[in-house]
């Protein structure tokens, strides 16, 4: 499939503004599918993807092996007979598994603990000999470059210089860049897994003399390059990896524990403060194991692992004056995949749009008219651009009402009756990478309400908005619903528009070809929303 956006040229965020049209070409026949296997120092992470674009792919599957492959090689400095054992039937298991889901390829590459492990080249050969899979061991450096290219992908800089942190088992990943372009990068043996094997003598936890003297030895790697990343005056930090992620949950949950768990499964673009994790900190490092094991969020098996988390990320920001965490839910495995789907010419995409390709990828997976959708999201932006006066919102809204006006009709796929709130349940599910938790709930509620009813808070993802984005909503929402009226026979028969707007009237002149009764029918039965909204009357006008 090629995407292409007209107004903008390859290889180059477009700003909103400036996209004018857009065309979905149909699909190809053969489905790429792709299995990354990223053997890290802490676990093994299998994840099969069915491509949709070069900058977007559907998960088929997801699985993973805690092994904690670092802390034996950080003991024993090389992987023993009964740990070999267990790496060769994860990866027997995870290629069976890939195989069952059509997988062309499997590409399986190798990370820390490998690096530093004195048999390394004998446990390759051993698994290549025993599973038929052939493992690459990787640099650091080539470790943070794929790392790098999947939070690119997947979060929004808002184009500005960022710090990308990834830490794993056996190290660290330091990345500064712009959303299009890695400029430096380095590799830190602090993982959380070598930090604790080496300062963590008891079975509770480190003590108050250990957690000195790893926070010292933190500081002590990290201080030096200081001036190398002040250069570049990176103005944000995204994290990603399960140690970064579930200390983010395990905060968010601290702060808000009316929050439903599942609300947190995907922590794609969420920030956390940095007093809010240093609290959350505090408390892990106070409490022994059976205390971690007892606090709301943290992952059980991380649970002799996160107090090294926490002096990593305490010191990172600290050192390197950052007030929050974004995090990255995408990180080495994502990018194995689209490093991969970069070598399919039939893939490629005509702009490096993270919001578009999400909202395209999340479309792609339903039974999606794309007639219909373009038509109404083009009728939704002429309307926004021509009521400014009364609704006074601003570029940053106008992107939203597009991707809502994308998104409204897939619950269709599902069933034509009840199709608002099926839209509403599969935008709510699906991992729409580049937008905040905010603007994901926005999205959902012009799911829900592009048809009927009016946003309350009954409606939980309406609830979960700020006051101000409530307000938004129920514009945005009104505006919708006259855009999509404005195409009720989903054939495209209006060609543009021309609103007046006067103190209390609304009046929407059409150039239209054909028969258009039927959306004069539907702008009577949806416009009032919009008027009650704006306290004016929408009538229907021609030339």
């Amino acid at each position: 499939m090629r995407v292409t956006i007209v107004g903008g040229s390859k290889g180059r965020l477009i700003p909103f503004s400036k996209i004018t049209e857009i065309v979905y070409p149909e699909q190809p026949a053969s489905a790429i599918t792709i299995a990354a296997l990223d053997l890290g120092s802490n676990s093994f992470h299998l994840v099969v993807a069915r491509a949709i674009s070069e900058k977007s792919f559907e998960v088929l599957l997801k699985e993973k092996a805690m092994i904690r492959l670092g802390d034996v090689v950080s003991r024993l400095g090389y992987i023993d007979e009964s740990h070999a054992k267990e790496v060769v039937d994860s990866i027997r298991s995870f290629r069976t598994l890939a195989e069952s889901l059509g997988a062309s390829e499997l590409v399986a590459l190798a990370t820390s603990a490998f690096r530093e492990a004195e048999n390394s080249s004998e446990i390759v050969d051993l698994i290549e000999d025993e599973t038929g899979v052939s493992v690459s061991v990787i640099s650091g450096a080539k470790e943070a470059e794929l790392i790098f290219k999947a939070i690119s992908t997947s979060v929004n800089f808002h184009d500005q210089v960022v710090m990308c942190a990834d830490l794993g088992g056996g190290s660290l990943e330091l990345m500064i860049g712009t959303q299009n372009e890695l400029l430096w990068s380095h590799s830190l043996n602090i993982g959380v897994g070598r930090l604790t094997a080496k300062f963590v003598q008891g079975a509770e936890g480190p003590t108050a003399k250990e957690i000195v003297r790893m926070r010292k030895y933190v500081r002590e790697v990290l201080t030096p390059l200081v001036l190398s990343v002040n250069a570049y005056s990176p103005m944000a930090l995204l994290g990603s990896s399960g140690s970064f992620l579930n200390l983010a949950r395990v905060a968010t949950l601290a702060e808000r524990p009316d929050l439903d768990q599942g609300v947190l499964e995907d922590m794609n673009q969420v920030s956390v403060k940095r007093s809010l994790l240093k609290s959350t900190g505090k408390m892990i490092l106070k409490s022994d194991t059976q205390g971690r094991l007892a606090v709301t969020g943290l992952d059980p098996k991380r649970v002799d692992i996160i107090p090294a988390a926490v002096l990593v990320l305490e010191e990172l920001m600290q050192i390197f004056g950052f007030k929050e965490l974004t995090l990255s839910e995408w990180a080495l495995r994502e990018g194995i995949i689209l490093s991969e789907l970069e070598g399919y010419e039939s893939l490629e995409v005509g702009v490096d749009s993270i919001r578009h390709a999400s909202v395209m990828g999340v479309t792609k997976r339903f039974a999606w008219n794309s007639l219909h959708a373009e038509q109404v999201a083009k009728l939704a932006l002429a309307l926004f651009d021509q009521t400014d006066s009364l609704h006074g919102l601003s570029e940053k809204e106008r992107e939203l009402l597009f991707y809502g006006a994308l998104l409204h009709d897939i619950g269709e796929h599902i069933a034509m009756e009840d199709h608002d709130k099926h839209s509403a349940y599969l935008i709510e599910n699906s991992r729409l990478r580049g937008f905040t938790p905010q603007e994901k709930w926005v999205l959902v509620c012009l799911g829900r309400f592009h048809r009927r009813g009016y946003p309350k808070a009954d409606y939980a993802p309406f609830a979960q908005l700020t006051e101000d984005l409530q307000k938004v909503v129920v514009r945005l929402a009104g505006i919708l619903r006259l855009a999509d009226a404005l195409d009720r026979s989903h054939e495209a028969v209006v060609n543009s528009i021309r609103v007046e707007c006067t103190k209390d009237r609304v009046i929407i002149n059409l150039d239209a070809d054909g028969d258009f009764e039927l959306e004069s029918f539907g702008l009577r039965r949806k416009r009032s929303l919009f008027e009650q909204t704006f306290s004016v009357k929408v009538s229907l006008g021609f030339g």
